[in-house]
């Protein structure tokens, strides 16, 4: 069947009919999501559509297969029938009688051609269109035998008879039928739909306004009217619902807006409490600040008294120096004005002068050497400058700084420090670190001074060649898996009341943090002590009021 009203392939519509069928497929689109009645008849016509479309298509397949089936029997028996007298008038070279016996097929309606072919290849005659296969044609061939005299078997092949018929009126049969069957089907499915279609509106018709209450009743009106359906099937039933359904909905949007003024009451005193719990909040924080920066001022201040401790023991013995080497001077004296001056006198006490002159400059620059350590300790601490620095240099100075603390304690401090390891960062916040992580190892590992330990403190530089990790770790007591967690936690101590103030450790957590940019870490098990992990990168965060003091001050020599 040539299906001559479909639109020919790669054919391309206008613009304007593009946007006609856009929008309509988005219509129908439209109409299909938001009306039930559209789904439910369009899920059951689209079955019976595809149906009436699937038996009109083998209809048609089965027509034309019978219709040309039917062609070429024709068209063999009719070949059969006229190879005899044709073969007779070829054998004779009679054209004119083999134009009549060919010339009654002329009148049938699907006759094209006939052609008669010698056995050498030329045309004997030619009777209508006959030529080459074309589309639309059945060629049927014979051969033209010459019987043998006597009545033998077998033959002479003399020729070749070929008739063309054409299938165009059997497909404009196949179509007319076609046609007839399609609009028939299509005639069914509209009055099948039609009636669908009244049977479901009845349906969705009332279901459809008790929707639109449902939607009102969901955006808070109560004022809506329920359409009244005297039925007793699940219509009738769901329309009662929605009656219930709006009650129920007035009846909880009074007892929202009470609610809604009862609230209004509550955050009004949860605002004034809000106000107060600031209030309290910030005083907390100052309170908190004052508190921290007292725990910095106590460790320099202990800082200080060791230092002060360890300075007087050169200053000391350099006074005890200074005021014999002031007596010899004397004697000298004395021994030079009574001109009793012999070269032995003169030999021991200038041995004497050496050897004080010796002792008194040792200890001299003992004392300036411990001035100037803790100096720089003590500015980067107190000052908070960003500046490059070596880390084994720095930690070796805090460490320094600290062994007179813990002189007399049976703990001893290891460093394990590579060497030329720079980072551009803030000496005294990272001393501050080192300093609390010590002073809480030295009072919560080893609270027994008399049981011996160790505090390691080492370095490794990270692969990517940005970070340092630095770790401090004791063989002391170690901390329970409980306490644990809460460790860097404000506050919190287990020696409260003993020493302990719990800011110790919350100020390594924030310095680490916030100021180093770095990330710290604990380990421990009780019995085998406590390993603090800081990664640290080596080039320190930019923070804008360091940098500044940075920029404004230079480091004191």
């Amino acid at each position: 069947m040539p299906l001559n009203w479909m639109p020919q392939a790669g054919r391309k519509h206008p613009p304007r009919l593009n946007r006609f069928f856009s929008g309509a497929f988005a219509r129908i689109g439209a109409a299909f999501s938001e009306s039930l009645m559209a789904r439910t008849v369009g899920m059951i016509c689209l079955p019976l559509l595809l149906a009436v479309g699937l038996a009109v298509a083998v209809a048609i397949s089965f027509s034309s297969r019978d219709a040309q089936t039917a062609l070429e029997a024709r068209a063999r028996q009719t070949v059969a029938l006229l190879a005899g007298g044709v073969g007779d008038a070829l054998w004779n070279v009679d054209r004119v009688a083999a134009q009549a016996i060919l010339r009654p097929l002329s009148e049938d309606p699907d006759f094209v051609g006939a052609l008669i072919i010698e056995s050498g290849g030329s045309v004997f005659l030619r009777l209508g269109d006959a030529g080459p296969s074309r589309s639309g044609l059945i060629v049927e061939q014979v051969s033209l035998i010459r019987p043998a005299a006597g009545g033998q078997a077998g033959g002479q092949r003399i020729g070749q008879l070929q008739l063309y018929l054409t299938t165009a009126r059997a497909a404009q049969i196949i179509n007319s039928r076609a046609w007839a069957i399609a609009l028939s089907g299509l005639g069914l499915l509209a009055a099948v739909c039609s009636l669908l279609a009244v049977i479901v509106r009845g349906v969705t018709l009332p279901i459809r306004q008790m929707t639109d209450g449902m939607a009102v009743l969901a955006a808070g009106r109560v004022d809506l009217e329920i359409p009244r359906v005297d039925r007793r099937d699940e219509v009738g039933r769901m329309a009662a619902a929605l009656g219930t359904l709006k009650q129920h909905a007035a009846e909880r949007l009074e007892f929202i807006e009470h609610q809604a003024r009862h609230m209004e009451l509550i955050e009004e005193i949860v605002t004034r409490r809000t106000e107060e719990l600031s209030a309290a909040l910030e005083t907390l924080k100052r309170a908190q600040d004052e508190l921290i920066r007292s725990e910095k001022l106590a460790a320099l201040g202990g800082m200080v008294a060791a230092i002060a401790h360890e300075i007087n023991t050169p200053i000391g013995n350099g006074l005890t120096v200074a005021t014999t080497l002031s007596e010899k001077i004397t004697e000298f004296q004395a021994i030079l004005e009574g001109k009793e001056l012999r070269r032995s006198v003169i030999r021991d006490y200038s041995g004497s002068f050496g050897t004080a002159s010796q002792l008194l400059v040792g200890n001299l620059l003992r004392a300036s050497e411990l001035i100037g350590r803790f100096k720089r300790v003590a500015v980067d601490q107190t000052g908070e400058l960003r500046r490059r620095f070596e880390l084994d240099v720095v930690c070796g100075e805090v460490v320094a700084m600290l062994r007179p603390t813990y002189r007399h304690s049976s703990v001893s401090l290891d460093l394990k420090l590579p060497a030329g390891v720079v980072l551009d960062s803030f000496p005294g916040a990272l001393g501050q670190v080192l300093t609390n992580l010590i002073t809480n190892a030295m009072i919560h590992a080893f609270a027994d001074a008399t049981v011996p330990g160790t505090i390691a403190i080492a370095a490794v530089l990270e692969e990517d060649g940005r970070h340092v990790t630095l770790t401090v770790a004791d063989d002391g007591a170690g901390i329970a898996a409980a306490v644990l967690p809460r460790i860097f936690d404000p506050f919190f101590t287990t020696k409260l009341g003993s020493g302990g103030s719990g800011l110790g450790l919350h100020i390594v957590y924030a310095i680490v943090m916030r100021v180093l940019g770095g990330v710290v870490a604990v380990e421990s098990r009780i019995g085998q002590g406590t390993r603090f992990s800081m990664v640290l990168p080596l080039v320190a965060p930019r923070q804008s009021g360091h940098d500044a003091a940075e920029e404004a001050v230079a480091m004191p020599s």
